[in-house]
């Protein structure tokens, strides 16, 4: 009887070809860990066209914000590793929630497979356009002389817009208070309003209120200006040291996802990617597509992990 076997070893090969050829015969969904309008939901969406048409089947964005992304994170956590769910995920799910939450449940570098990365997206710094400032010295200065005065907005605690505020309100003795919002999109809001005085975070959000003067932009995070907000000078030609300040957005799978369904999504992402209309819509987003293989994702993850567990053991963050 042993020469079954192979015939048979054979057969389930076969049928397991024939199903991942088979796949995508469902929609595929992105659950997006955070609020409709922030970055990484237009990311999501701009992107849900060109791979619905490059993978043959729609395509849903699925928001599921709160604690921080995990909520939406532990839902993709523990999905079907079929391929049919993936995350749309920022730097502090799959690397800084785990240092931040003495009880997050899982380890993101073992509970996800990487997919590709997405796009980095260089902060700005915001500012109430009501205030008397127009470069970071002067409201460093009236910060600096009003300690405890001033707010500023983040999309929550733990974010990278928030360890990044707090560092530069460390650094050049601000004291500013922190005040969280349930997202990128009510933390430029409450600028608006005035009910804080400011905000770190991309461009995208931003960009359209600075051009009617609702808000300032004063100094971007990156090597050279962006093209959403060409006349706002890089931290270092604004005089500020390195901070912790750009978040980066990436898909995940659940861990055990077939590695043939990765490397089709991998490939449907970076064909999107590279297309002059995705570019343009970017730029005026101010994020920089990435985009690579599965494995150099893992490599940023590693990297990075290390990189955010320092810093929020230095500046002292525990969040339930």
């Amino acid at each position: 009887m042993k020469w079954f076997q192979p015939v048979a070893f054979a057969c389930v090969l076969a049928a397991s070809g024939q199903a991942l050829a088979a796949w995508p015969e469902q929609p595929i969904r992105i659950v997006v860990p955070f609020a409709a309008g922030a970055m990484g939901d237009n990311i999501a969406r701009l992107l849900s066209d060109p791979l619905q048409k490059e993978l043959g089947t729609p395509i849903i964005v699925d928001n599921r914000p709160g604690a921080g992304g995990n909520i939406g994170a532990n839902a993709v956590a523990n999905a079907a590793p079929d391929g049919y769910t993936l995350m749309m995920a920022a730097t502090n799910n799959l690397v800084l929630n785990q240092f931040l939450y003495s009880n997050l449940g899982y380890d993101p570098l073992t509970k996800f497979d990487p997919v590709v990365m997405v796009a980095d997206v260089p902060a700005v710094i915001f500012v109430g356009g009501d205030l008397p400032v127009d470069t970071f010295a002067q409201f460093r200065e009236l910060a600096s002389s009003k300690p405890g005065m001033y707010n500023y907005s983040s999309p929550g605690a733990g974010t990278t817009p928030h360890l990044s505020a707090q560092a530069i309100s460390d650094a050049y003795d601000m004291q500013m208070v922190h005040v969280p919002y349930g997202g990128a999109g009510q933390a430029v809001q409450a600028l608006l309003a005035g009910d804080v005085q400011f905000y770190m975070g991309g461009a995208g959000l931003g960009a359209a209120h600075v051009a009617t003067g609702r808000i300032k932009a004063l100094a971007v995070a990156a090597d050279k200006r962006v093209s959403a907000l060409p006349n706002v000078p890089t931290f270092a030609e604004a005089g500020l040291d390195a901070v912790l300040a750009n978040n980066w957005w990436a898909l995940a799978a659940p861990a055990g996802t077939p590695p043939d369904i990765i490397d089709k999504i991998n490939k449907a992402v970076r064909q999107a990617l590279d297309t002059p209309e995705i570019q343009q819509r970017f730029d005026s987003f101010g994020v920089v597509a990435t985009a690579g293989s599965p494995a150099d994702m893992r490599a940023t993850l590693e990297r990075d992990a290390e990189f955010w567990k320092k810093a929020v053991e230095d500046a002292g963050v525990q969040l339930n």
